[in-house]
């Protein structure tokens, strides 16, 4: 089987994950991120709420099973040993708990050809019991190296917020995230997201990086967890929407810097927008977009 893509694939699903929620493991993605806010470990307070950006996680759950989950006829499995996270998109509808029982299953939305090879992206729909969604996750890789045989379908979703114009954004604020040498094991450990180019030098140095690279989603949820304790932290607030572009590495021992706009005067608009910079001068995360909902109890 050729190492080639085509928009054949798209529109191809998934079969159902059915998992519920475990309060041990959700608790320790929170941990994972440094995340301190109460409401996530007190489980006094039923139901325990999970914090939104352990999606992640349950998403994982299919992707590191692929060959079990998807329909892999004709489809060149190999390619995905390519793969680098290029865009995260998160859509929640609602709080989800542990206890809860989810449904997810994951549907490819687009093949695109890319200078670099092939961008592929899967939406994954996680619905609750009352057939309700939760929330979906799209995730967009960049197949490097690998062609696409067509013009591709989908493009769209790879280009609808690169034109957001940065120009009229005030600085509302800048802070430092500290990576931690340890804390791609760490992130590894407490997710179970396990990829061999966060953890192993020998992997990482193999496909030419200098050491393990710090996990995208781990940096984009302690970016989260940052923007929650400027006024936004659950349950008072709900976040709704989160966009990001990975574009650059991160590396234990990393200082990075997160820095959060508006668009115009108002401080208290409850859309931001925002980018990570890393010690060599280039950004982690490009094109940051989060909008969140006065909910409370």
């Amino acid at each position: 089987m050729t190492n080639k893509l085509n928009s054949f694939f798209v529109g191809r699903k998934s079969r159902v994950l059915t998992i519920e929620i475990s309060p041990h493991e959700a608790m320790h993605y929170s941990a994972g991120i440094y995340e301190t806010n109460p409401v996530f470990y007190d489980d006094r307070i039923r139901p325990l709420l999970v914090h939104p950006m352990y999606a992640v996680a349950l998403t994982w759950k299919i992707s590191s099973h692929f060959e079990e989950y998807w329909d892999t006829a004709g489809f060149p499995v190999d390619v995905l040993e390519r793969q680098v996270h290029y865009l995260e998109e998160l859509r929640w509808n609602q709080y989800f708990y542990a206890g809860e029982t989810l449904k997810i299953q994951g549907e490819v939305k687009a093949v695109v050809p890319h200078l670099s090879g092939t961008l592929f992206w899967i939406d994954y729909t996680a619905r609750n019991v009352k057939d309700e969604v939760v929330f979906v996750e799209g995730i967009g890789a960049l197949l490097r190296d690998i062609p696409c045989e067509d013009e591709g379908k989908g493009r769209e979703l790879f280009f609808r917020n690169m034109k957001a114009d940065w120009k009229d954004k005030n600085i509302l604020w800048e802070e430092n995230i500290p990576i931690h040498p340890a804390d791609p094991l760490i992130y590894d450990a407490c997710s179970s997201i396990h990829f061999p180019i966060h953890t192993s030098w020998l992997f990482s140095q193999k496909v030419g990086l200098i050491a393990p690279v710090y996990q995208g989603t781990a940096t984009l949820s302690q970016s989260i967890r940052k923007i929650f304790e400027h006024g936004f932290a659950p349950p008072q607030k709900r976040i709704e929407y989160l966009y990001a572009r990975f574009s650059s590495f991160v590396y234990g021992g990393d200082n990075l810097i997160l820095r959060v706009f508006n668009c115009g005067s108002n401080e208290n608009s409850d859309k931001l927008y925002f980018d990570v910079k890393t010690p060599r001068n280039d950004f982690a995360i490009k094109n940051g977009i989060v909008i969140f909902k006065n909910i409370g109890y």
